[in-house]
Parts: structure tokens; sequence; C-alpha cells
């Protein structure tokens, strides 16, 4: 068995010079017999190339450890996928670290990924991926989510808080709140057109929609509490064109996961689990989203889940 350490220098608002790299370095010191390597991004998609070529010169299994946020591992899952002898490793070292917290929610502390002694007696496991793909310049694109996307307001806010986040002292969580109070006065929703499994889902005005495969997005808040990272199935969320004052009174419970909750949730929300997802912008003909923290702009995008699609390291 192989060891590949990609680490992101700029995820988590850098640093890991100071912090992370030493870890690694110690590792592979305390473990002269064990094949383990460190390699460093130095551009967007970098990760994807790495682990892809990485996996494809590798006579053996290799754990190919992403050390960033949720974007750095959206790319190494990007890399290793549809090679059967990687299985993806994951440091958290971003600033929301929102995969972790549902690959760890029924297993252990999101802490335990950051303990690199342990991951010796990792077990694999396999889950799902979000499979995205839309048509840009006459060509489709594709592009695989381990956690999730966001449109509206929640990707307004991502999108916002990635600006955010580059400001000293403005952790993950807090980069998401000031961005949500942000939206608050803008109140940016947006206009789509959404069919689940070829059903009608919503058309028109919206708050939010997001679709995931994990639980959690923006640096801890529980949007999608039902979600399985292998169950087969997309997680569907939107809210309506609900007031301010609503959608101030409702966060707290949005951010514990206990929306579903409410009375009259299916007045103001609709919820459903999905295996194929057709999103279209109403407003113009593109849309600005977040996957995975990562920004977008599309048109029509086409969503389908494929299942156990990669293995990832469970701690």
């Amino acid at each position: 068995m192989k060891y590949v350490f990609i680490v992101n220098p700029a995820s988590g608002q850098g640093g890991h010079e100071a912090d992370l790299a030493p870890e690694i370095r110690e590792l592979i010191a305390g473990n002269p017999n064990r094949d383990i390597r460190l390699f460093y991004t130095k551009g967007e998609r970098d990760a994807t190339v790495l682990a892809d070529m990485i996996a494809a010169e590798s006579s053996e299994e290799v754990v190919i450890f992403a050390c960033g946020g949720d974007g750095t591992i959206q790319e190494v899952a990007n890399g290793i996928h549809g090679h059967d002898n990687a299985i993806l490793g994951v440091v958290p070292a971003g600033s929301g670290n929102d995969f972790v917290r549902e690959l760890s929610k029924k297993r252990s502390n999101t802490k335990d990924y950051r303990k690199l002694h342990e991951i010796f007696s990792g077990v694999p496991a396999k889950i799902d991926l979000i499979r995205m793909s839309w048509i840009e310049g006459g060509v489709e694109k594709t592009r695989y989510i381990t956690n999730g996307i966001n449109i509206g307001f929640d990707g307004n806010t991502a999108i916002l808080a990635h600006d955010l986040k580059k400001l000293p002292l403005v952790s993950g969580t807090g980069s998401y709140l000031l961005a949500v109070a942000r939206n608050l006065v803008l109140k940016k929703g947006q206009k789509l057109r959404i069919t689940a499994d070829g059903k009608d889902f919503h058309t028109g005005e919206l708050l939010l929609v997001t679709a995931a495969n994990g639980g959690f997005c923006g640096g801890g808040v529980q949007s999608c509490p039902n979600a399985d990272l292998s169950d087969g199935l997309i997680e569907l969320l939107a809210i309506k064109d609900v007031s301010r004052l609503r959608f101030v009174s409702l966060f707290p419970k949005y951010k514990a996961g206990k929306l579903m909750d409410i009375r009259d949730f299916d007045d103001m929300a609709s919820y459903t689990q999905a295996k194929s997802i057709i999103i279209e912008p109403m407003l113009g003909p593109t849309m600005r989203f977040v996957g995975d923290g990562e920004i977008f702009e599309t048109g029509t995008l086409r969503i389908s889940i494929e299942p156990k699609a990669i293995r990832v390291l469970k701690v």
C-alpha cells in the first residue's frame, strides 16, 4: 500500500508549512519502511491531474490524501474516479470542511482525520458521487461532486464567503454567517425550473436549492440531515421565496438540521430524494452556483448519482 499526500497550500487561509507539512514529514520520517510521498498543488485542478497520474502509474493500491478543503477533496475524487486501485483519503485543512463532517458523522470526530498516525488502521468504504453535466461552447462538460451543489441564497452566500474567508481572523463558519447577513439584505435567490426523476419539483422563484450527497454546507450548516454518502440518492431541498424575517427566524433550525421538523415545512419548502435532477435557469441563459465550494456558471444543469463510485478511507 502506498500513501500520497496532496497539499493545497492555498486552502484554509494558508499556513500549511507551519502546521500540516511538518506533521506529514514527521510521519514519513517515522515510517521508513512505508512508501509515503508529499506533493503540493500550484494551481486550479492540479490535484485532479496529480491524483489521476499517481493512480495510473501505481501498480498497487494507493491512498491519495486530499489535504485541504472541500474543493481539494473534490479535485482528488475526480482524479481517482475510474481507478480501482485508488482510495480517497481526507486531511481536513480548509475553511468549511463540510464533507468530512458527513464522513465522520456516524463514526468519529472530524478531528480524528487530522491524526495522521491513525491512517494505517483506516478502513476503505465505498461512497457515491454526484455527476453534474452541462453544455459549454457546444461541448458537454462533466464534473463529479463529493458533497453538494448550492444554488440561490446558499450558493450566493458561499460565493461571497469564498471572498470573506480570505480576511484575517475570519473562520469558515464565520465567513458563512457574515455572508448570510450580507445576502439577507440583498435577498438574492433564483428563479429555476427543477425536475426530479422526471417529475416537476419546482418552477419559479425560490430562495435556495441544494442538491447534496452530504448533509452539511457553509462550514457546518446541516442543510440535509437525512443525507447518506452511500445510499444511492441525492438530497434535494428547495426553500421557497420566503421573507427576510421568516428566513431569519428559520435559520437556527436550518443550521441545526431541524428545518423539516417545523409544522408548516410544506408551505415554505420542498424536499425529496432522487437519482436524477435537471435544473434550468429562468432569469437568463446561465446561473452561478457552487459545487463543493467551487464556483461554476452554467446553463441547464443535469445531475445524477453514481452509486459506490469511489472508495474513501474512514478512520
